[in-house]
């Protein structure tokens, strides 16, 4: 693999690496890892290096065309926000007092950028804005000793995977509704050509202390409340869901949530239609867990989001 022009995307959990490591010219991810780490891999640096050069290396992977980093929603912000012709020539600074009210901490604290989805200067923007916490950014800028292995790109897991159902294609047919239930939160988005029509996240923490099947009840109810709140509020309604992440590995969650979710249609999102996958078995079993790495591993492709 060493003479191969590839690409890495990470996914960074609560505790855990999510690795998609990507051929661009074969349109092929290679290899689907998921590396359980005894830290938070972003506050904790050395660890995250350490775990990520011992994957590399056993996996003969001497130098990376590009790396791509990812990391939950639930650690950034993610919205679209309408520019007004009026701030057409300083979409930038529009952005960061917008981003000013939406967080009670300085805007300074956090790195942003956007990307503009449609309009011109006469009539205005419709951009989608991300912003990460500058103190993570930093941390792997300039808390890695090995340059090399240093993330170019920097998203969130919605941005992602917004990428990756775009370079698969699957946005030209209409509004497609992803669940990305991890332990540490559910990330639900409406993902359209060009287009975030809604974000809603569901919380895991008063799961805690619960029983698995208790635990897993509560949050599938929780999931269709937001649906119902989706077509209510939003006006988007999908009835045929997909489903990622590392609960989505867990027939039990999702037979519990396939009960509650009468009339909608659930499929797990572990296959795609111009996108290669893995066939070793390791990799067959991460793919779930890893649809935000695999998006990120696509980032420098061109052809989809940022």
């Amino acid at each position: 693999m060493s003479d191969m022009k590839l690409q890495l995307g990470i996914e960074v959990g609560d505790a855990a690496l999510k690795l998609s490591l990507f051929d661009p010219q074969a349109k092929k991810v290679l290899k689907t890892s998921y590396l359980p780490t005894e830290t938070s891999p972003l506050d904790d640096i050395y660890s995250f290096e350490t775990t990520l050069q011992s994957w590399l290396q056993e996996n003969d992977l001497e130098s990376i065309e590009s790396i791509a980093l990812t990391v939950s929603v639930f650690r950034g912000l993610v919205r679209q926000v309408y520019v007004p012709p009026e701030a057409s020539n300083s979409v930038r600074d529009y952005l960061s007092w917008t981003l000013s009210l939406m967080t009670s901490v300085d805007p300074d604290d956090f790195y942003f950028d956007y990307h503009i989805l449609s309009g011109e200067n006469s009539l205005g923007y419709t951009v989608l804005l991300i912003a990460v916490r500058r103190v993570w950014v930093d941390a792997v800028r300039k808390g890695f000793r090995s340059k090399k292995i240093v993330p170019q790109i920097f998203e969130i897991d919605v941005v992602s995977i917004l990428n990756l159902l775009d370079f698969d294609g699957a946005l030209e047919k209409g509004t497609e509704c992803v669940i990305k239930a991890d332990i540490s939160g559910v990330a639900m988005m409406w993902l359209a050509k060009d287009d975030l029509k809604a974000l809603r996240c569901v919380s895991t923490l008063e799961l805690v202390d619960k029983s698995k099947e208790d635990a897993y009840l509560l949050l599938s109810k929780h999931i269709l409340e937001q649906l119902h709140l989706a077509d209510d509020e939003n006006g988007v309604s999908v009835k045929r869901l997909k489903i990622c992440g590392e609960l989505a590995n867990d027939i039990a969650f999702v037979d519990i949530l396939r009960k509650q979710l009468k009339g909608y249609a659930l499929t797990l999102l572990d296959s795609f239609a111009n996108i290669r996958l893995p066939v070793d078995d390791e990799s067959t079993a991460c793919v779930l867990n890893c649809v935000g790495a695999i998006g990120a591993s696509l980032r420098s492709v061109g052809g989809g989001n940022p």
